[in-house]
C-alpha cells in the first residue's frame, strides 16, 4: 500500500536536502546549473532546429533522470498507465521540472520522497528520491506517487523552498505519526495505487 510512503521533508541541518553548505551547496549548483542547461537547449531555437531534422521528434518531458535505468522505467510507465501518463502530461505543460533519482530519504523508511525544490529563474526545481531495490511495476508506483506531490508543489507558485514546501504539507497533508517530518496526502496514495494497478494489468495482458 501507498500509505507506508509520505512525503519526508526533512529538516535544514539533513546532508540529503540540496542548498546546504559545503559540498551540498556544490552540488545544487551543479544540479541547477545541469536543470537550465536542459532547459535551454529545449529553447525554441533548438527545437526549431530538431524539427528541422526529425518532424515527429517529441519535445524533451519536464520528469527527468540522471540514473538510465529510472528514465528507461519512467519511459516504461508511460507506456503502461494512463495515470502515469496523466501526471507526466501535467508537468510538461508547467514551467517546472522534476528530477527522480536513486537516494535515500533521510530519517525515513520511506520509499520515496520529495527532498527539495529550487527556482532559476521562471523555472522551478522538484527533487525526488526513490529507493529503486523492488519490482519495476512497484518502483513505477512509488514514483508515480511522488509525481503526484511534485504537482501538488507545482500547483502552488509560493512553494520556492524546502521551508515553504513544508509549510504547504502542514497545511494540505496528514503528518505520519510515526514521523514527524513526513506528511501524506490521499491523491497521492490514490494515484500510486492506480499506477500499480494499471501496470500489473497491462502485464497482465501481454502473457500467453
Amino acid at each position: 500500500m501507498d500509505s507506508a510512503r509520505a512525503i519526508s521533508l526533512q529538516s535544514a541541518h539533513h546532508a540529503q536536502v540540496r542548498g546546504e553548505d559545503g559540498d551540498n551547496m556544490a552540488n545544487t549548483a551543479r544540479t541547477v546549473a545541469l536543470a537550465v542547461a536542459l532547459v535551454s537547449l529545449a529553447g525554441p531555437h533548438v527545437s526549431a532546429h530538431a524539427q528541422e531534422i526529425r518532424p515527429t521528434l517529441a519535445p524533451p518531458s519536464h520528469v527527468r533522470s540522471r540514473s538510465p535505468s529510472i528514465t528507461s522505467v519512467i519511459q516504461q510507465a508511460g507506456e503502461r498507465s494512463a495515470t502515469f501518463r496523466r501526471l507526466i502530461e501535467t508537468i510538461n505543460a508547467s514551467t517546472s521540472y522534476v528530477y527522480v533519482d536513486e537516494g535515500e530519504c533521510r530519517d525515513s523508511d520511506e520509499r520515496g520522497c520529495l527532498v527539495n525544490v529550487t527556482v532559476a529563474g521562471p523555472y522551478r526545481f522538484v527533487f525526488v528520491h526513490v529507493a529503486t531495490g523492488k519490482a519495476d511495476w512497484d518502483l513505477m508506483g512509488s514514483i508515480g506517487h511522488e509525481l503526484r506531490h511534485s504537482v501538488e508543489v507545482i500547483d502552488n507558485p509560493s512553494v520556492t523552498s524546502l521551508r515553504t514546501m513544508r509549510s504547504l504539507y502542514e497545511w494540505i497533508g496528514k503528518q505520519n505519526f510515526r514521523n514527524p517530518n513526513a506528511y501524506e496526502t490521499d491523491a497521492a496514495i490514490a494515484d500510486g495505487d492506480a499506477v500499480r494497478n494499471e501496470v500489473r494489468a497491462f502485464i497482465r495482458r501481454g502473457k500467453p
